[in-house]
């Protein structure tokens, strides 16, 4: 309060009171991958596949697997036809094959003008390009074609200002002599585009670091079943951990041989409380055949499901939104698979997800518990981090006690908590610290795995 010198009424208000926990993200999922269009190594978030293919084009034919085929749009429309609504990708590419498409503009052996796609891929090689002269003003007018997309320019002056609007190309070298004199009734297409589809692990990696500080709680590498995609991931999820950034990540089983390989799935090392591995394959409808896809793409399909879902309900037992599985285990191929913590998938009235488990073999098996916990952690950094600089006395701690109890209420009343116990506390010396304790007791929900039934006749 300010000194009082003249007579008058002098106010101070304390806000505590009002502060409380507003919404907590728990299904943003973030997906790195390859794709034909889009800028590289950018963090884009997207609301729906009509958007993501706006942005990264379409992917290329399937041929097993092991021709660089494109993996993030193929990921991307599993998420999304399995429920997932928020999405931050990042396309990575291999530097060295990653090309923009281009056409040279030319009479003869003069170049006017040499013109490239806005971004790199193959995506570029199918803008068609004409230019002809307007019989109404004699001027020359270039068309730009591309899928659905048409531009069309009237040149009068300069070539670049002309076209600088453009969403398909770029000006990469300026025009020369006189634009009356340049080619006319001139047809042709854009060449030499690369998608970088080589990208490995260095790239993935790099990928997954843009995504450390977004508000992600759901990780994946599209496509990627190889030993260092699951080691990238869990390195990213430990970091992400350390910098208030707590997320899950989802890895699926390799092919050996082109086909599912039980005891490869079963013998993986994996243990992580964070980490989910999903197999077996699935099968999905292209142009021309049903292509067999491994385990990463399983794990883009889980990812949407689990995204769509609050974070105590189960993903076990629900079903997937998918075209068909590469292998359908039997009984005890399934036990093996749920014993050696693997989310595996069965053919039983639709594709259903046979047990919501983590890797971990202890008390984070459950994939509920994890995202139960995480969302707890969220809402009380968010519902404390406005007390920071506060008054440490008693009527502060008060406030900052209701706001975690309404939050936490909150959870109890959609059922992710049975129930909780919260003190929040400081001693004389904890105070001059400037340390508030927070003690806090969880129960979270568990969802029905099991139901026993003893049936008695008479």
């Amino acid at each position: 309060m300010v000194e009082a010198i003249l007579p008058g009424t002098y106010v101070t208000v304390r806000d505590e009171g009002l502060i409380s926990v507003g919404g907590v993200a728990s299904g943003n999922i973030g997906i790195v991958g390859t794709a034909a269009r889009g800028d590289v190594d950018t963090v884009k978030l997207i609301g729906s596949f009509e958007e993501a293919k706006e942005i990264f084009g379409d992917s290329n034919a399937w041929q097993g697997g092991q021709a660089n085929e494109l993996t993030l749009i193929r990921s991307l429309e599993l998420i999304y036809n399995n429920g997932g609504r928020t999405v931050y990708a990042v396309r990575v590419a291999a530097k060295k094959t990653l090309k923009k498409a281009i056409f040279s503009v030319k009479t003869g052996d003069v170049e006017w003008c040499k013109l490239e796609a806005k971004t790199p891929g193959t995506w570029g090689n199918s803008i068609q390009i004409k230019i002809l002269t307007e019989e109404a003003t004699n001027l020359k007018r270039l068309e730009l074609i591309c899928n659905n997309v048409r531009e069309a320019y009237s040149l009068q002056n300069d070539f670049s200002s002309a076209i600088s609007g453009s969403k398909l190309v770029n000006v990469i070298s300026p025009t020369k002599g006189l634009l009356a004199t340049m080619p006319e009734n001139l047809e042709g297409s854009f060449q030499e585009g690369n998608d970088g589809a080589e990208a490995a692990g260095e790239e993935y990696k790099s990928g997954l670091a843009l995504l450390e500080n977004e508000a992600v709680n759901i990780a994946l590498l599209a496509g990627q079943t190889q030993p260092w995609a699951a080691e990238a991931l869990v390195g990213h999820l430990r970091k992400t951990a350390e910098i208030k950034h707590e997320r899950m990540g989802l890895v699926g089983g390799a092919f050996v041989q082109g086909k599912d390989d039980l005891d490869t799935i079963a013998n993986h090392q994996l243990n992580s409380d964070r980490l989910i591995y999903v197999a077996p394959g699935i099968q999905a409808s292209s142009r021309t055949a049903i292509d067999q896809l491994p385990g990463a793409y399983t794990a883009a399909a889980v990812a949407g499901l689990i995204a769509s879902f609050p974070v105590q309900a189960s993903p076990t037992n629900k079903v997937l939104t998918i075209g068909g599985l590469t292998s359908v285990f039997n009984a005890s191929q399934l036990e093996t698979l749920v014993e050696k913590r693997v989310l595996a998938i069965e053919r039983r009235d639709g594709f259903r997800i046979v047990k919501g488990i983590t890797t971990n073999d202890g008390a984070w098996r459950q994939i509920t518990t994890r995202r139960i916990v995480d969302y707890a952690i969220y809402g009380v950094r968010s519902g404390c981090d406005p007390y920071i600089g506060k008054l440490n006395n008693e009527r502060v701690r008060g406030a900052m006690k209701a706001t975690l109890d309404a939050f936490l209420t909150r959870m109890v009343n959609d059922e992710a908590l049975v129930g909780y116990t919260l003190s929040v506390t400081a001693t004389r010396d904890q105070e001059k610290a400037g340390e508030t304790m927070v003690a806090l007791t969880l129960q979270p929900t568990f969802s029905i795995d099991y139901i026993k039934v003893t049936m008695y006749l008479s």
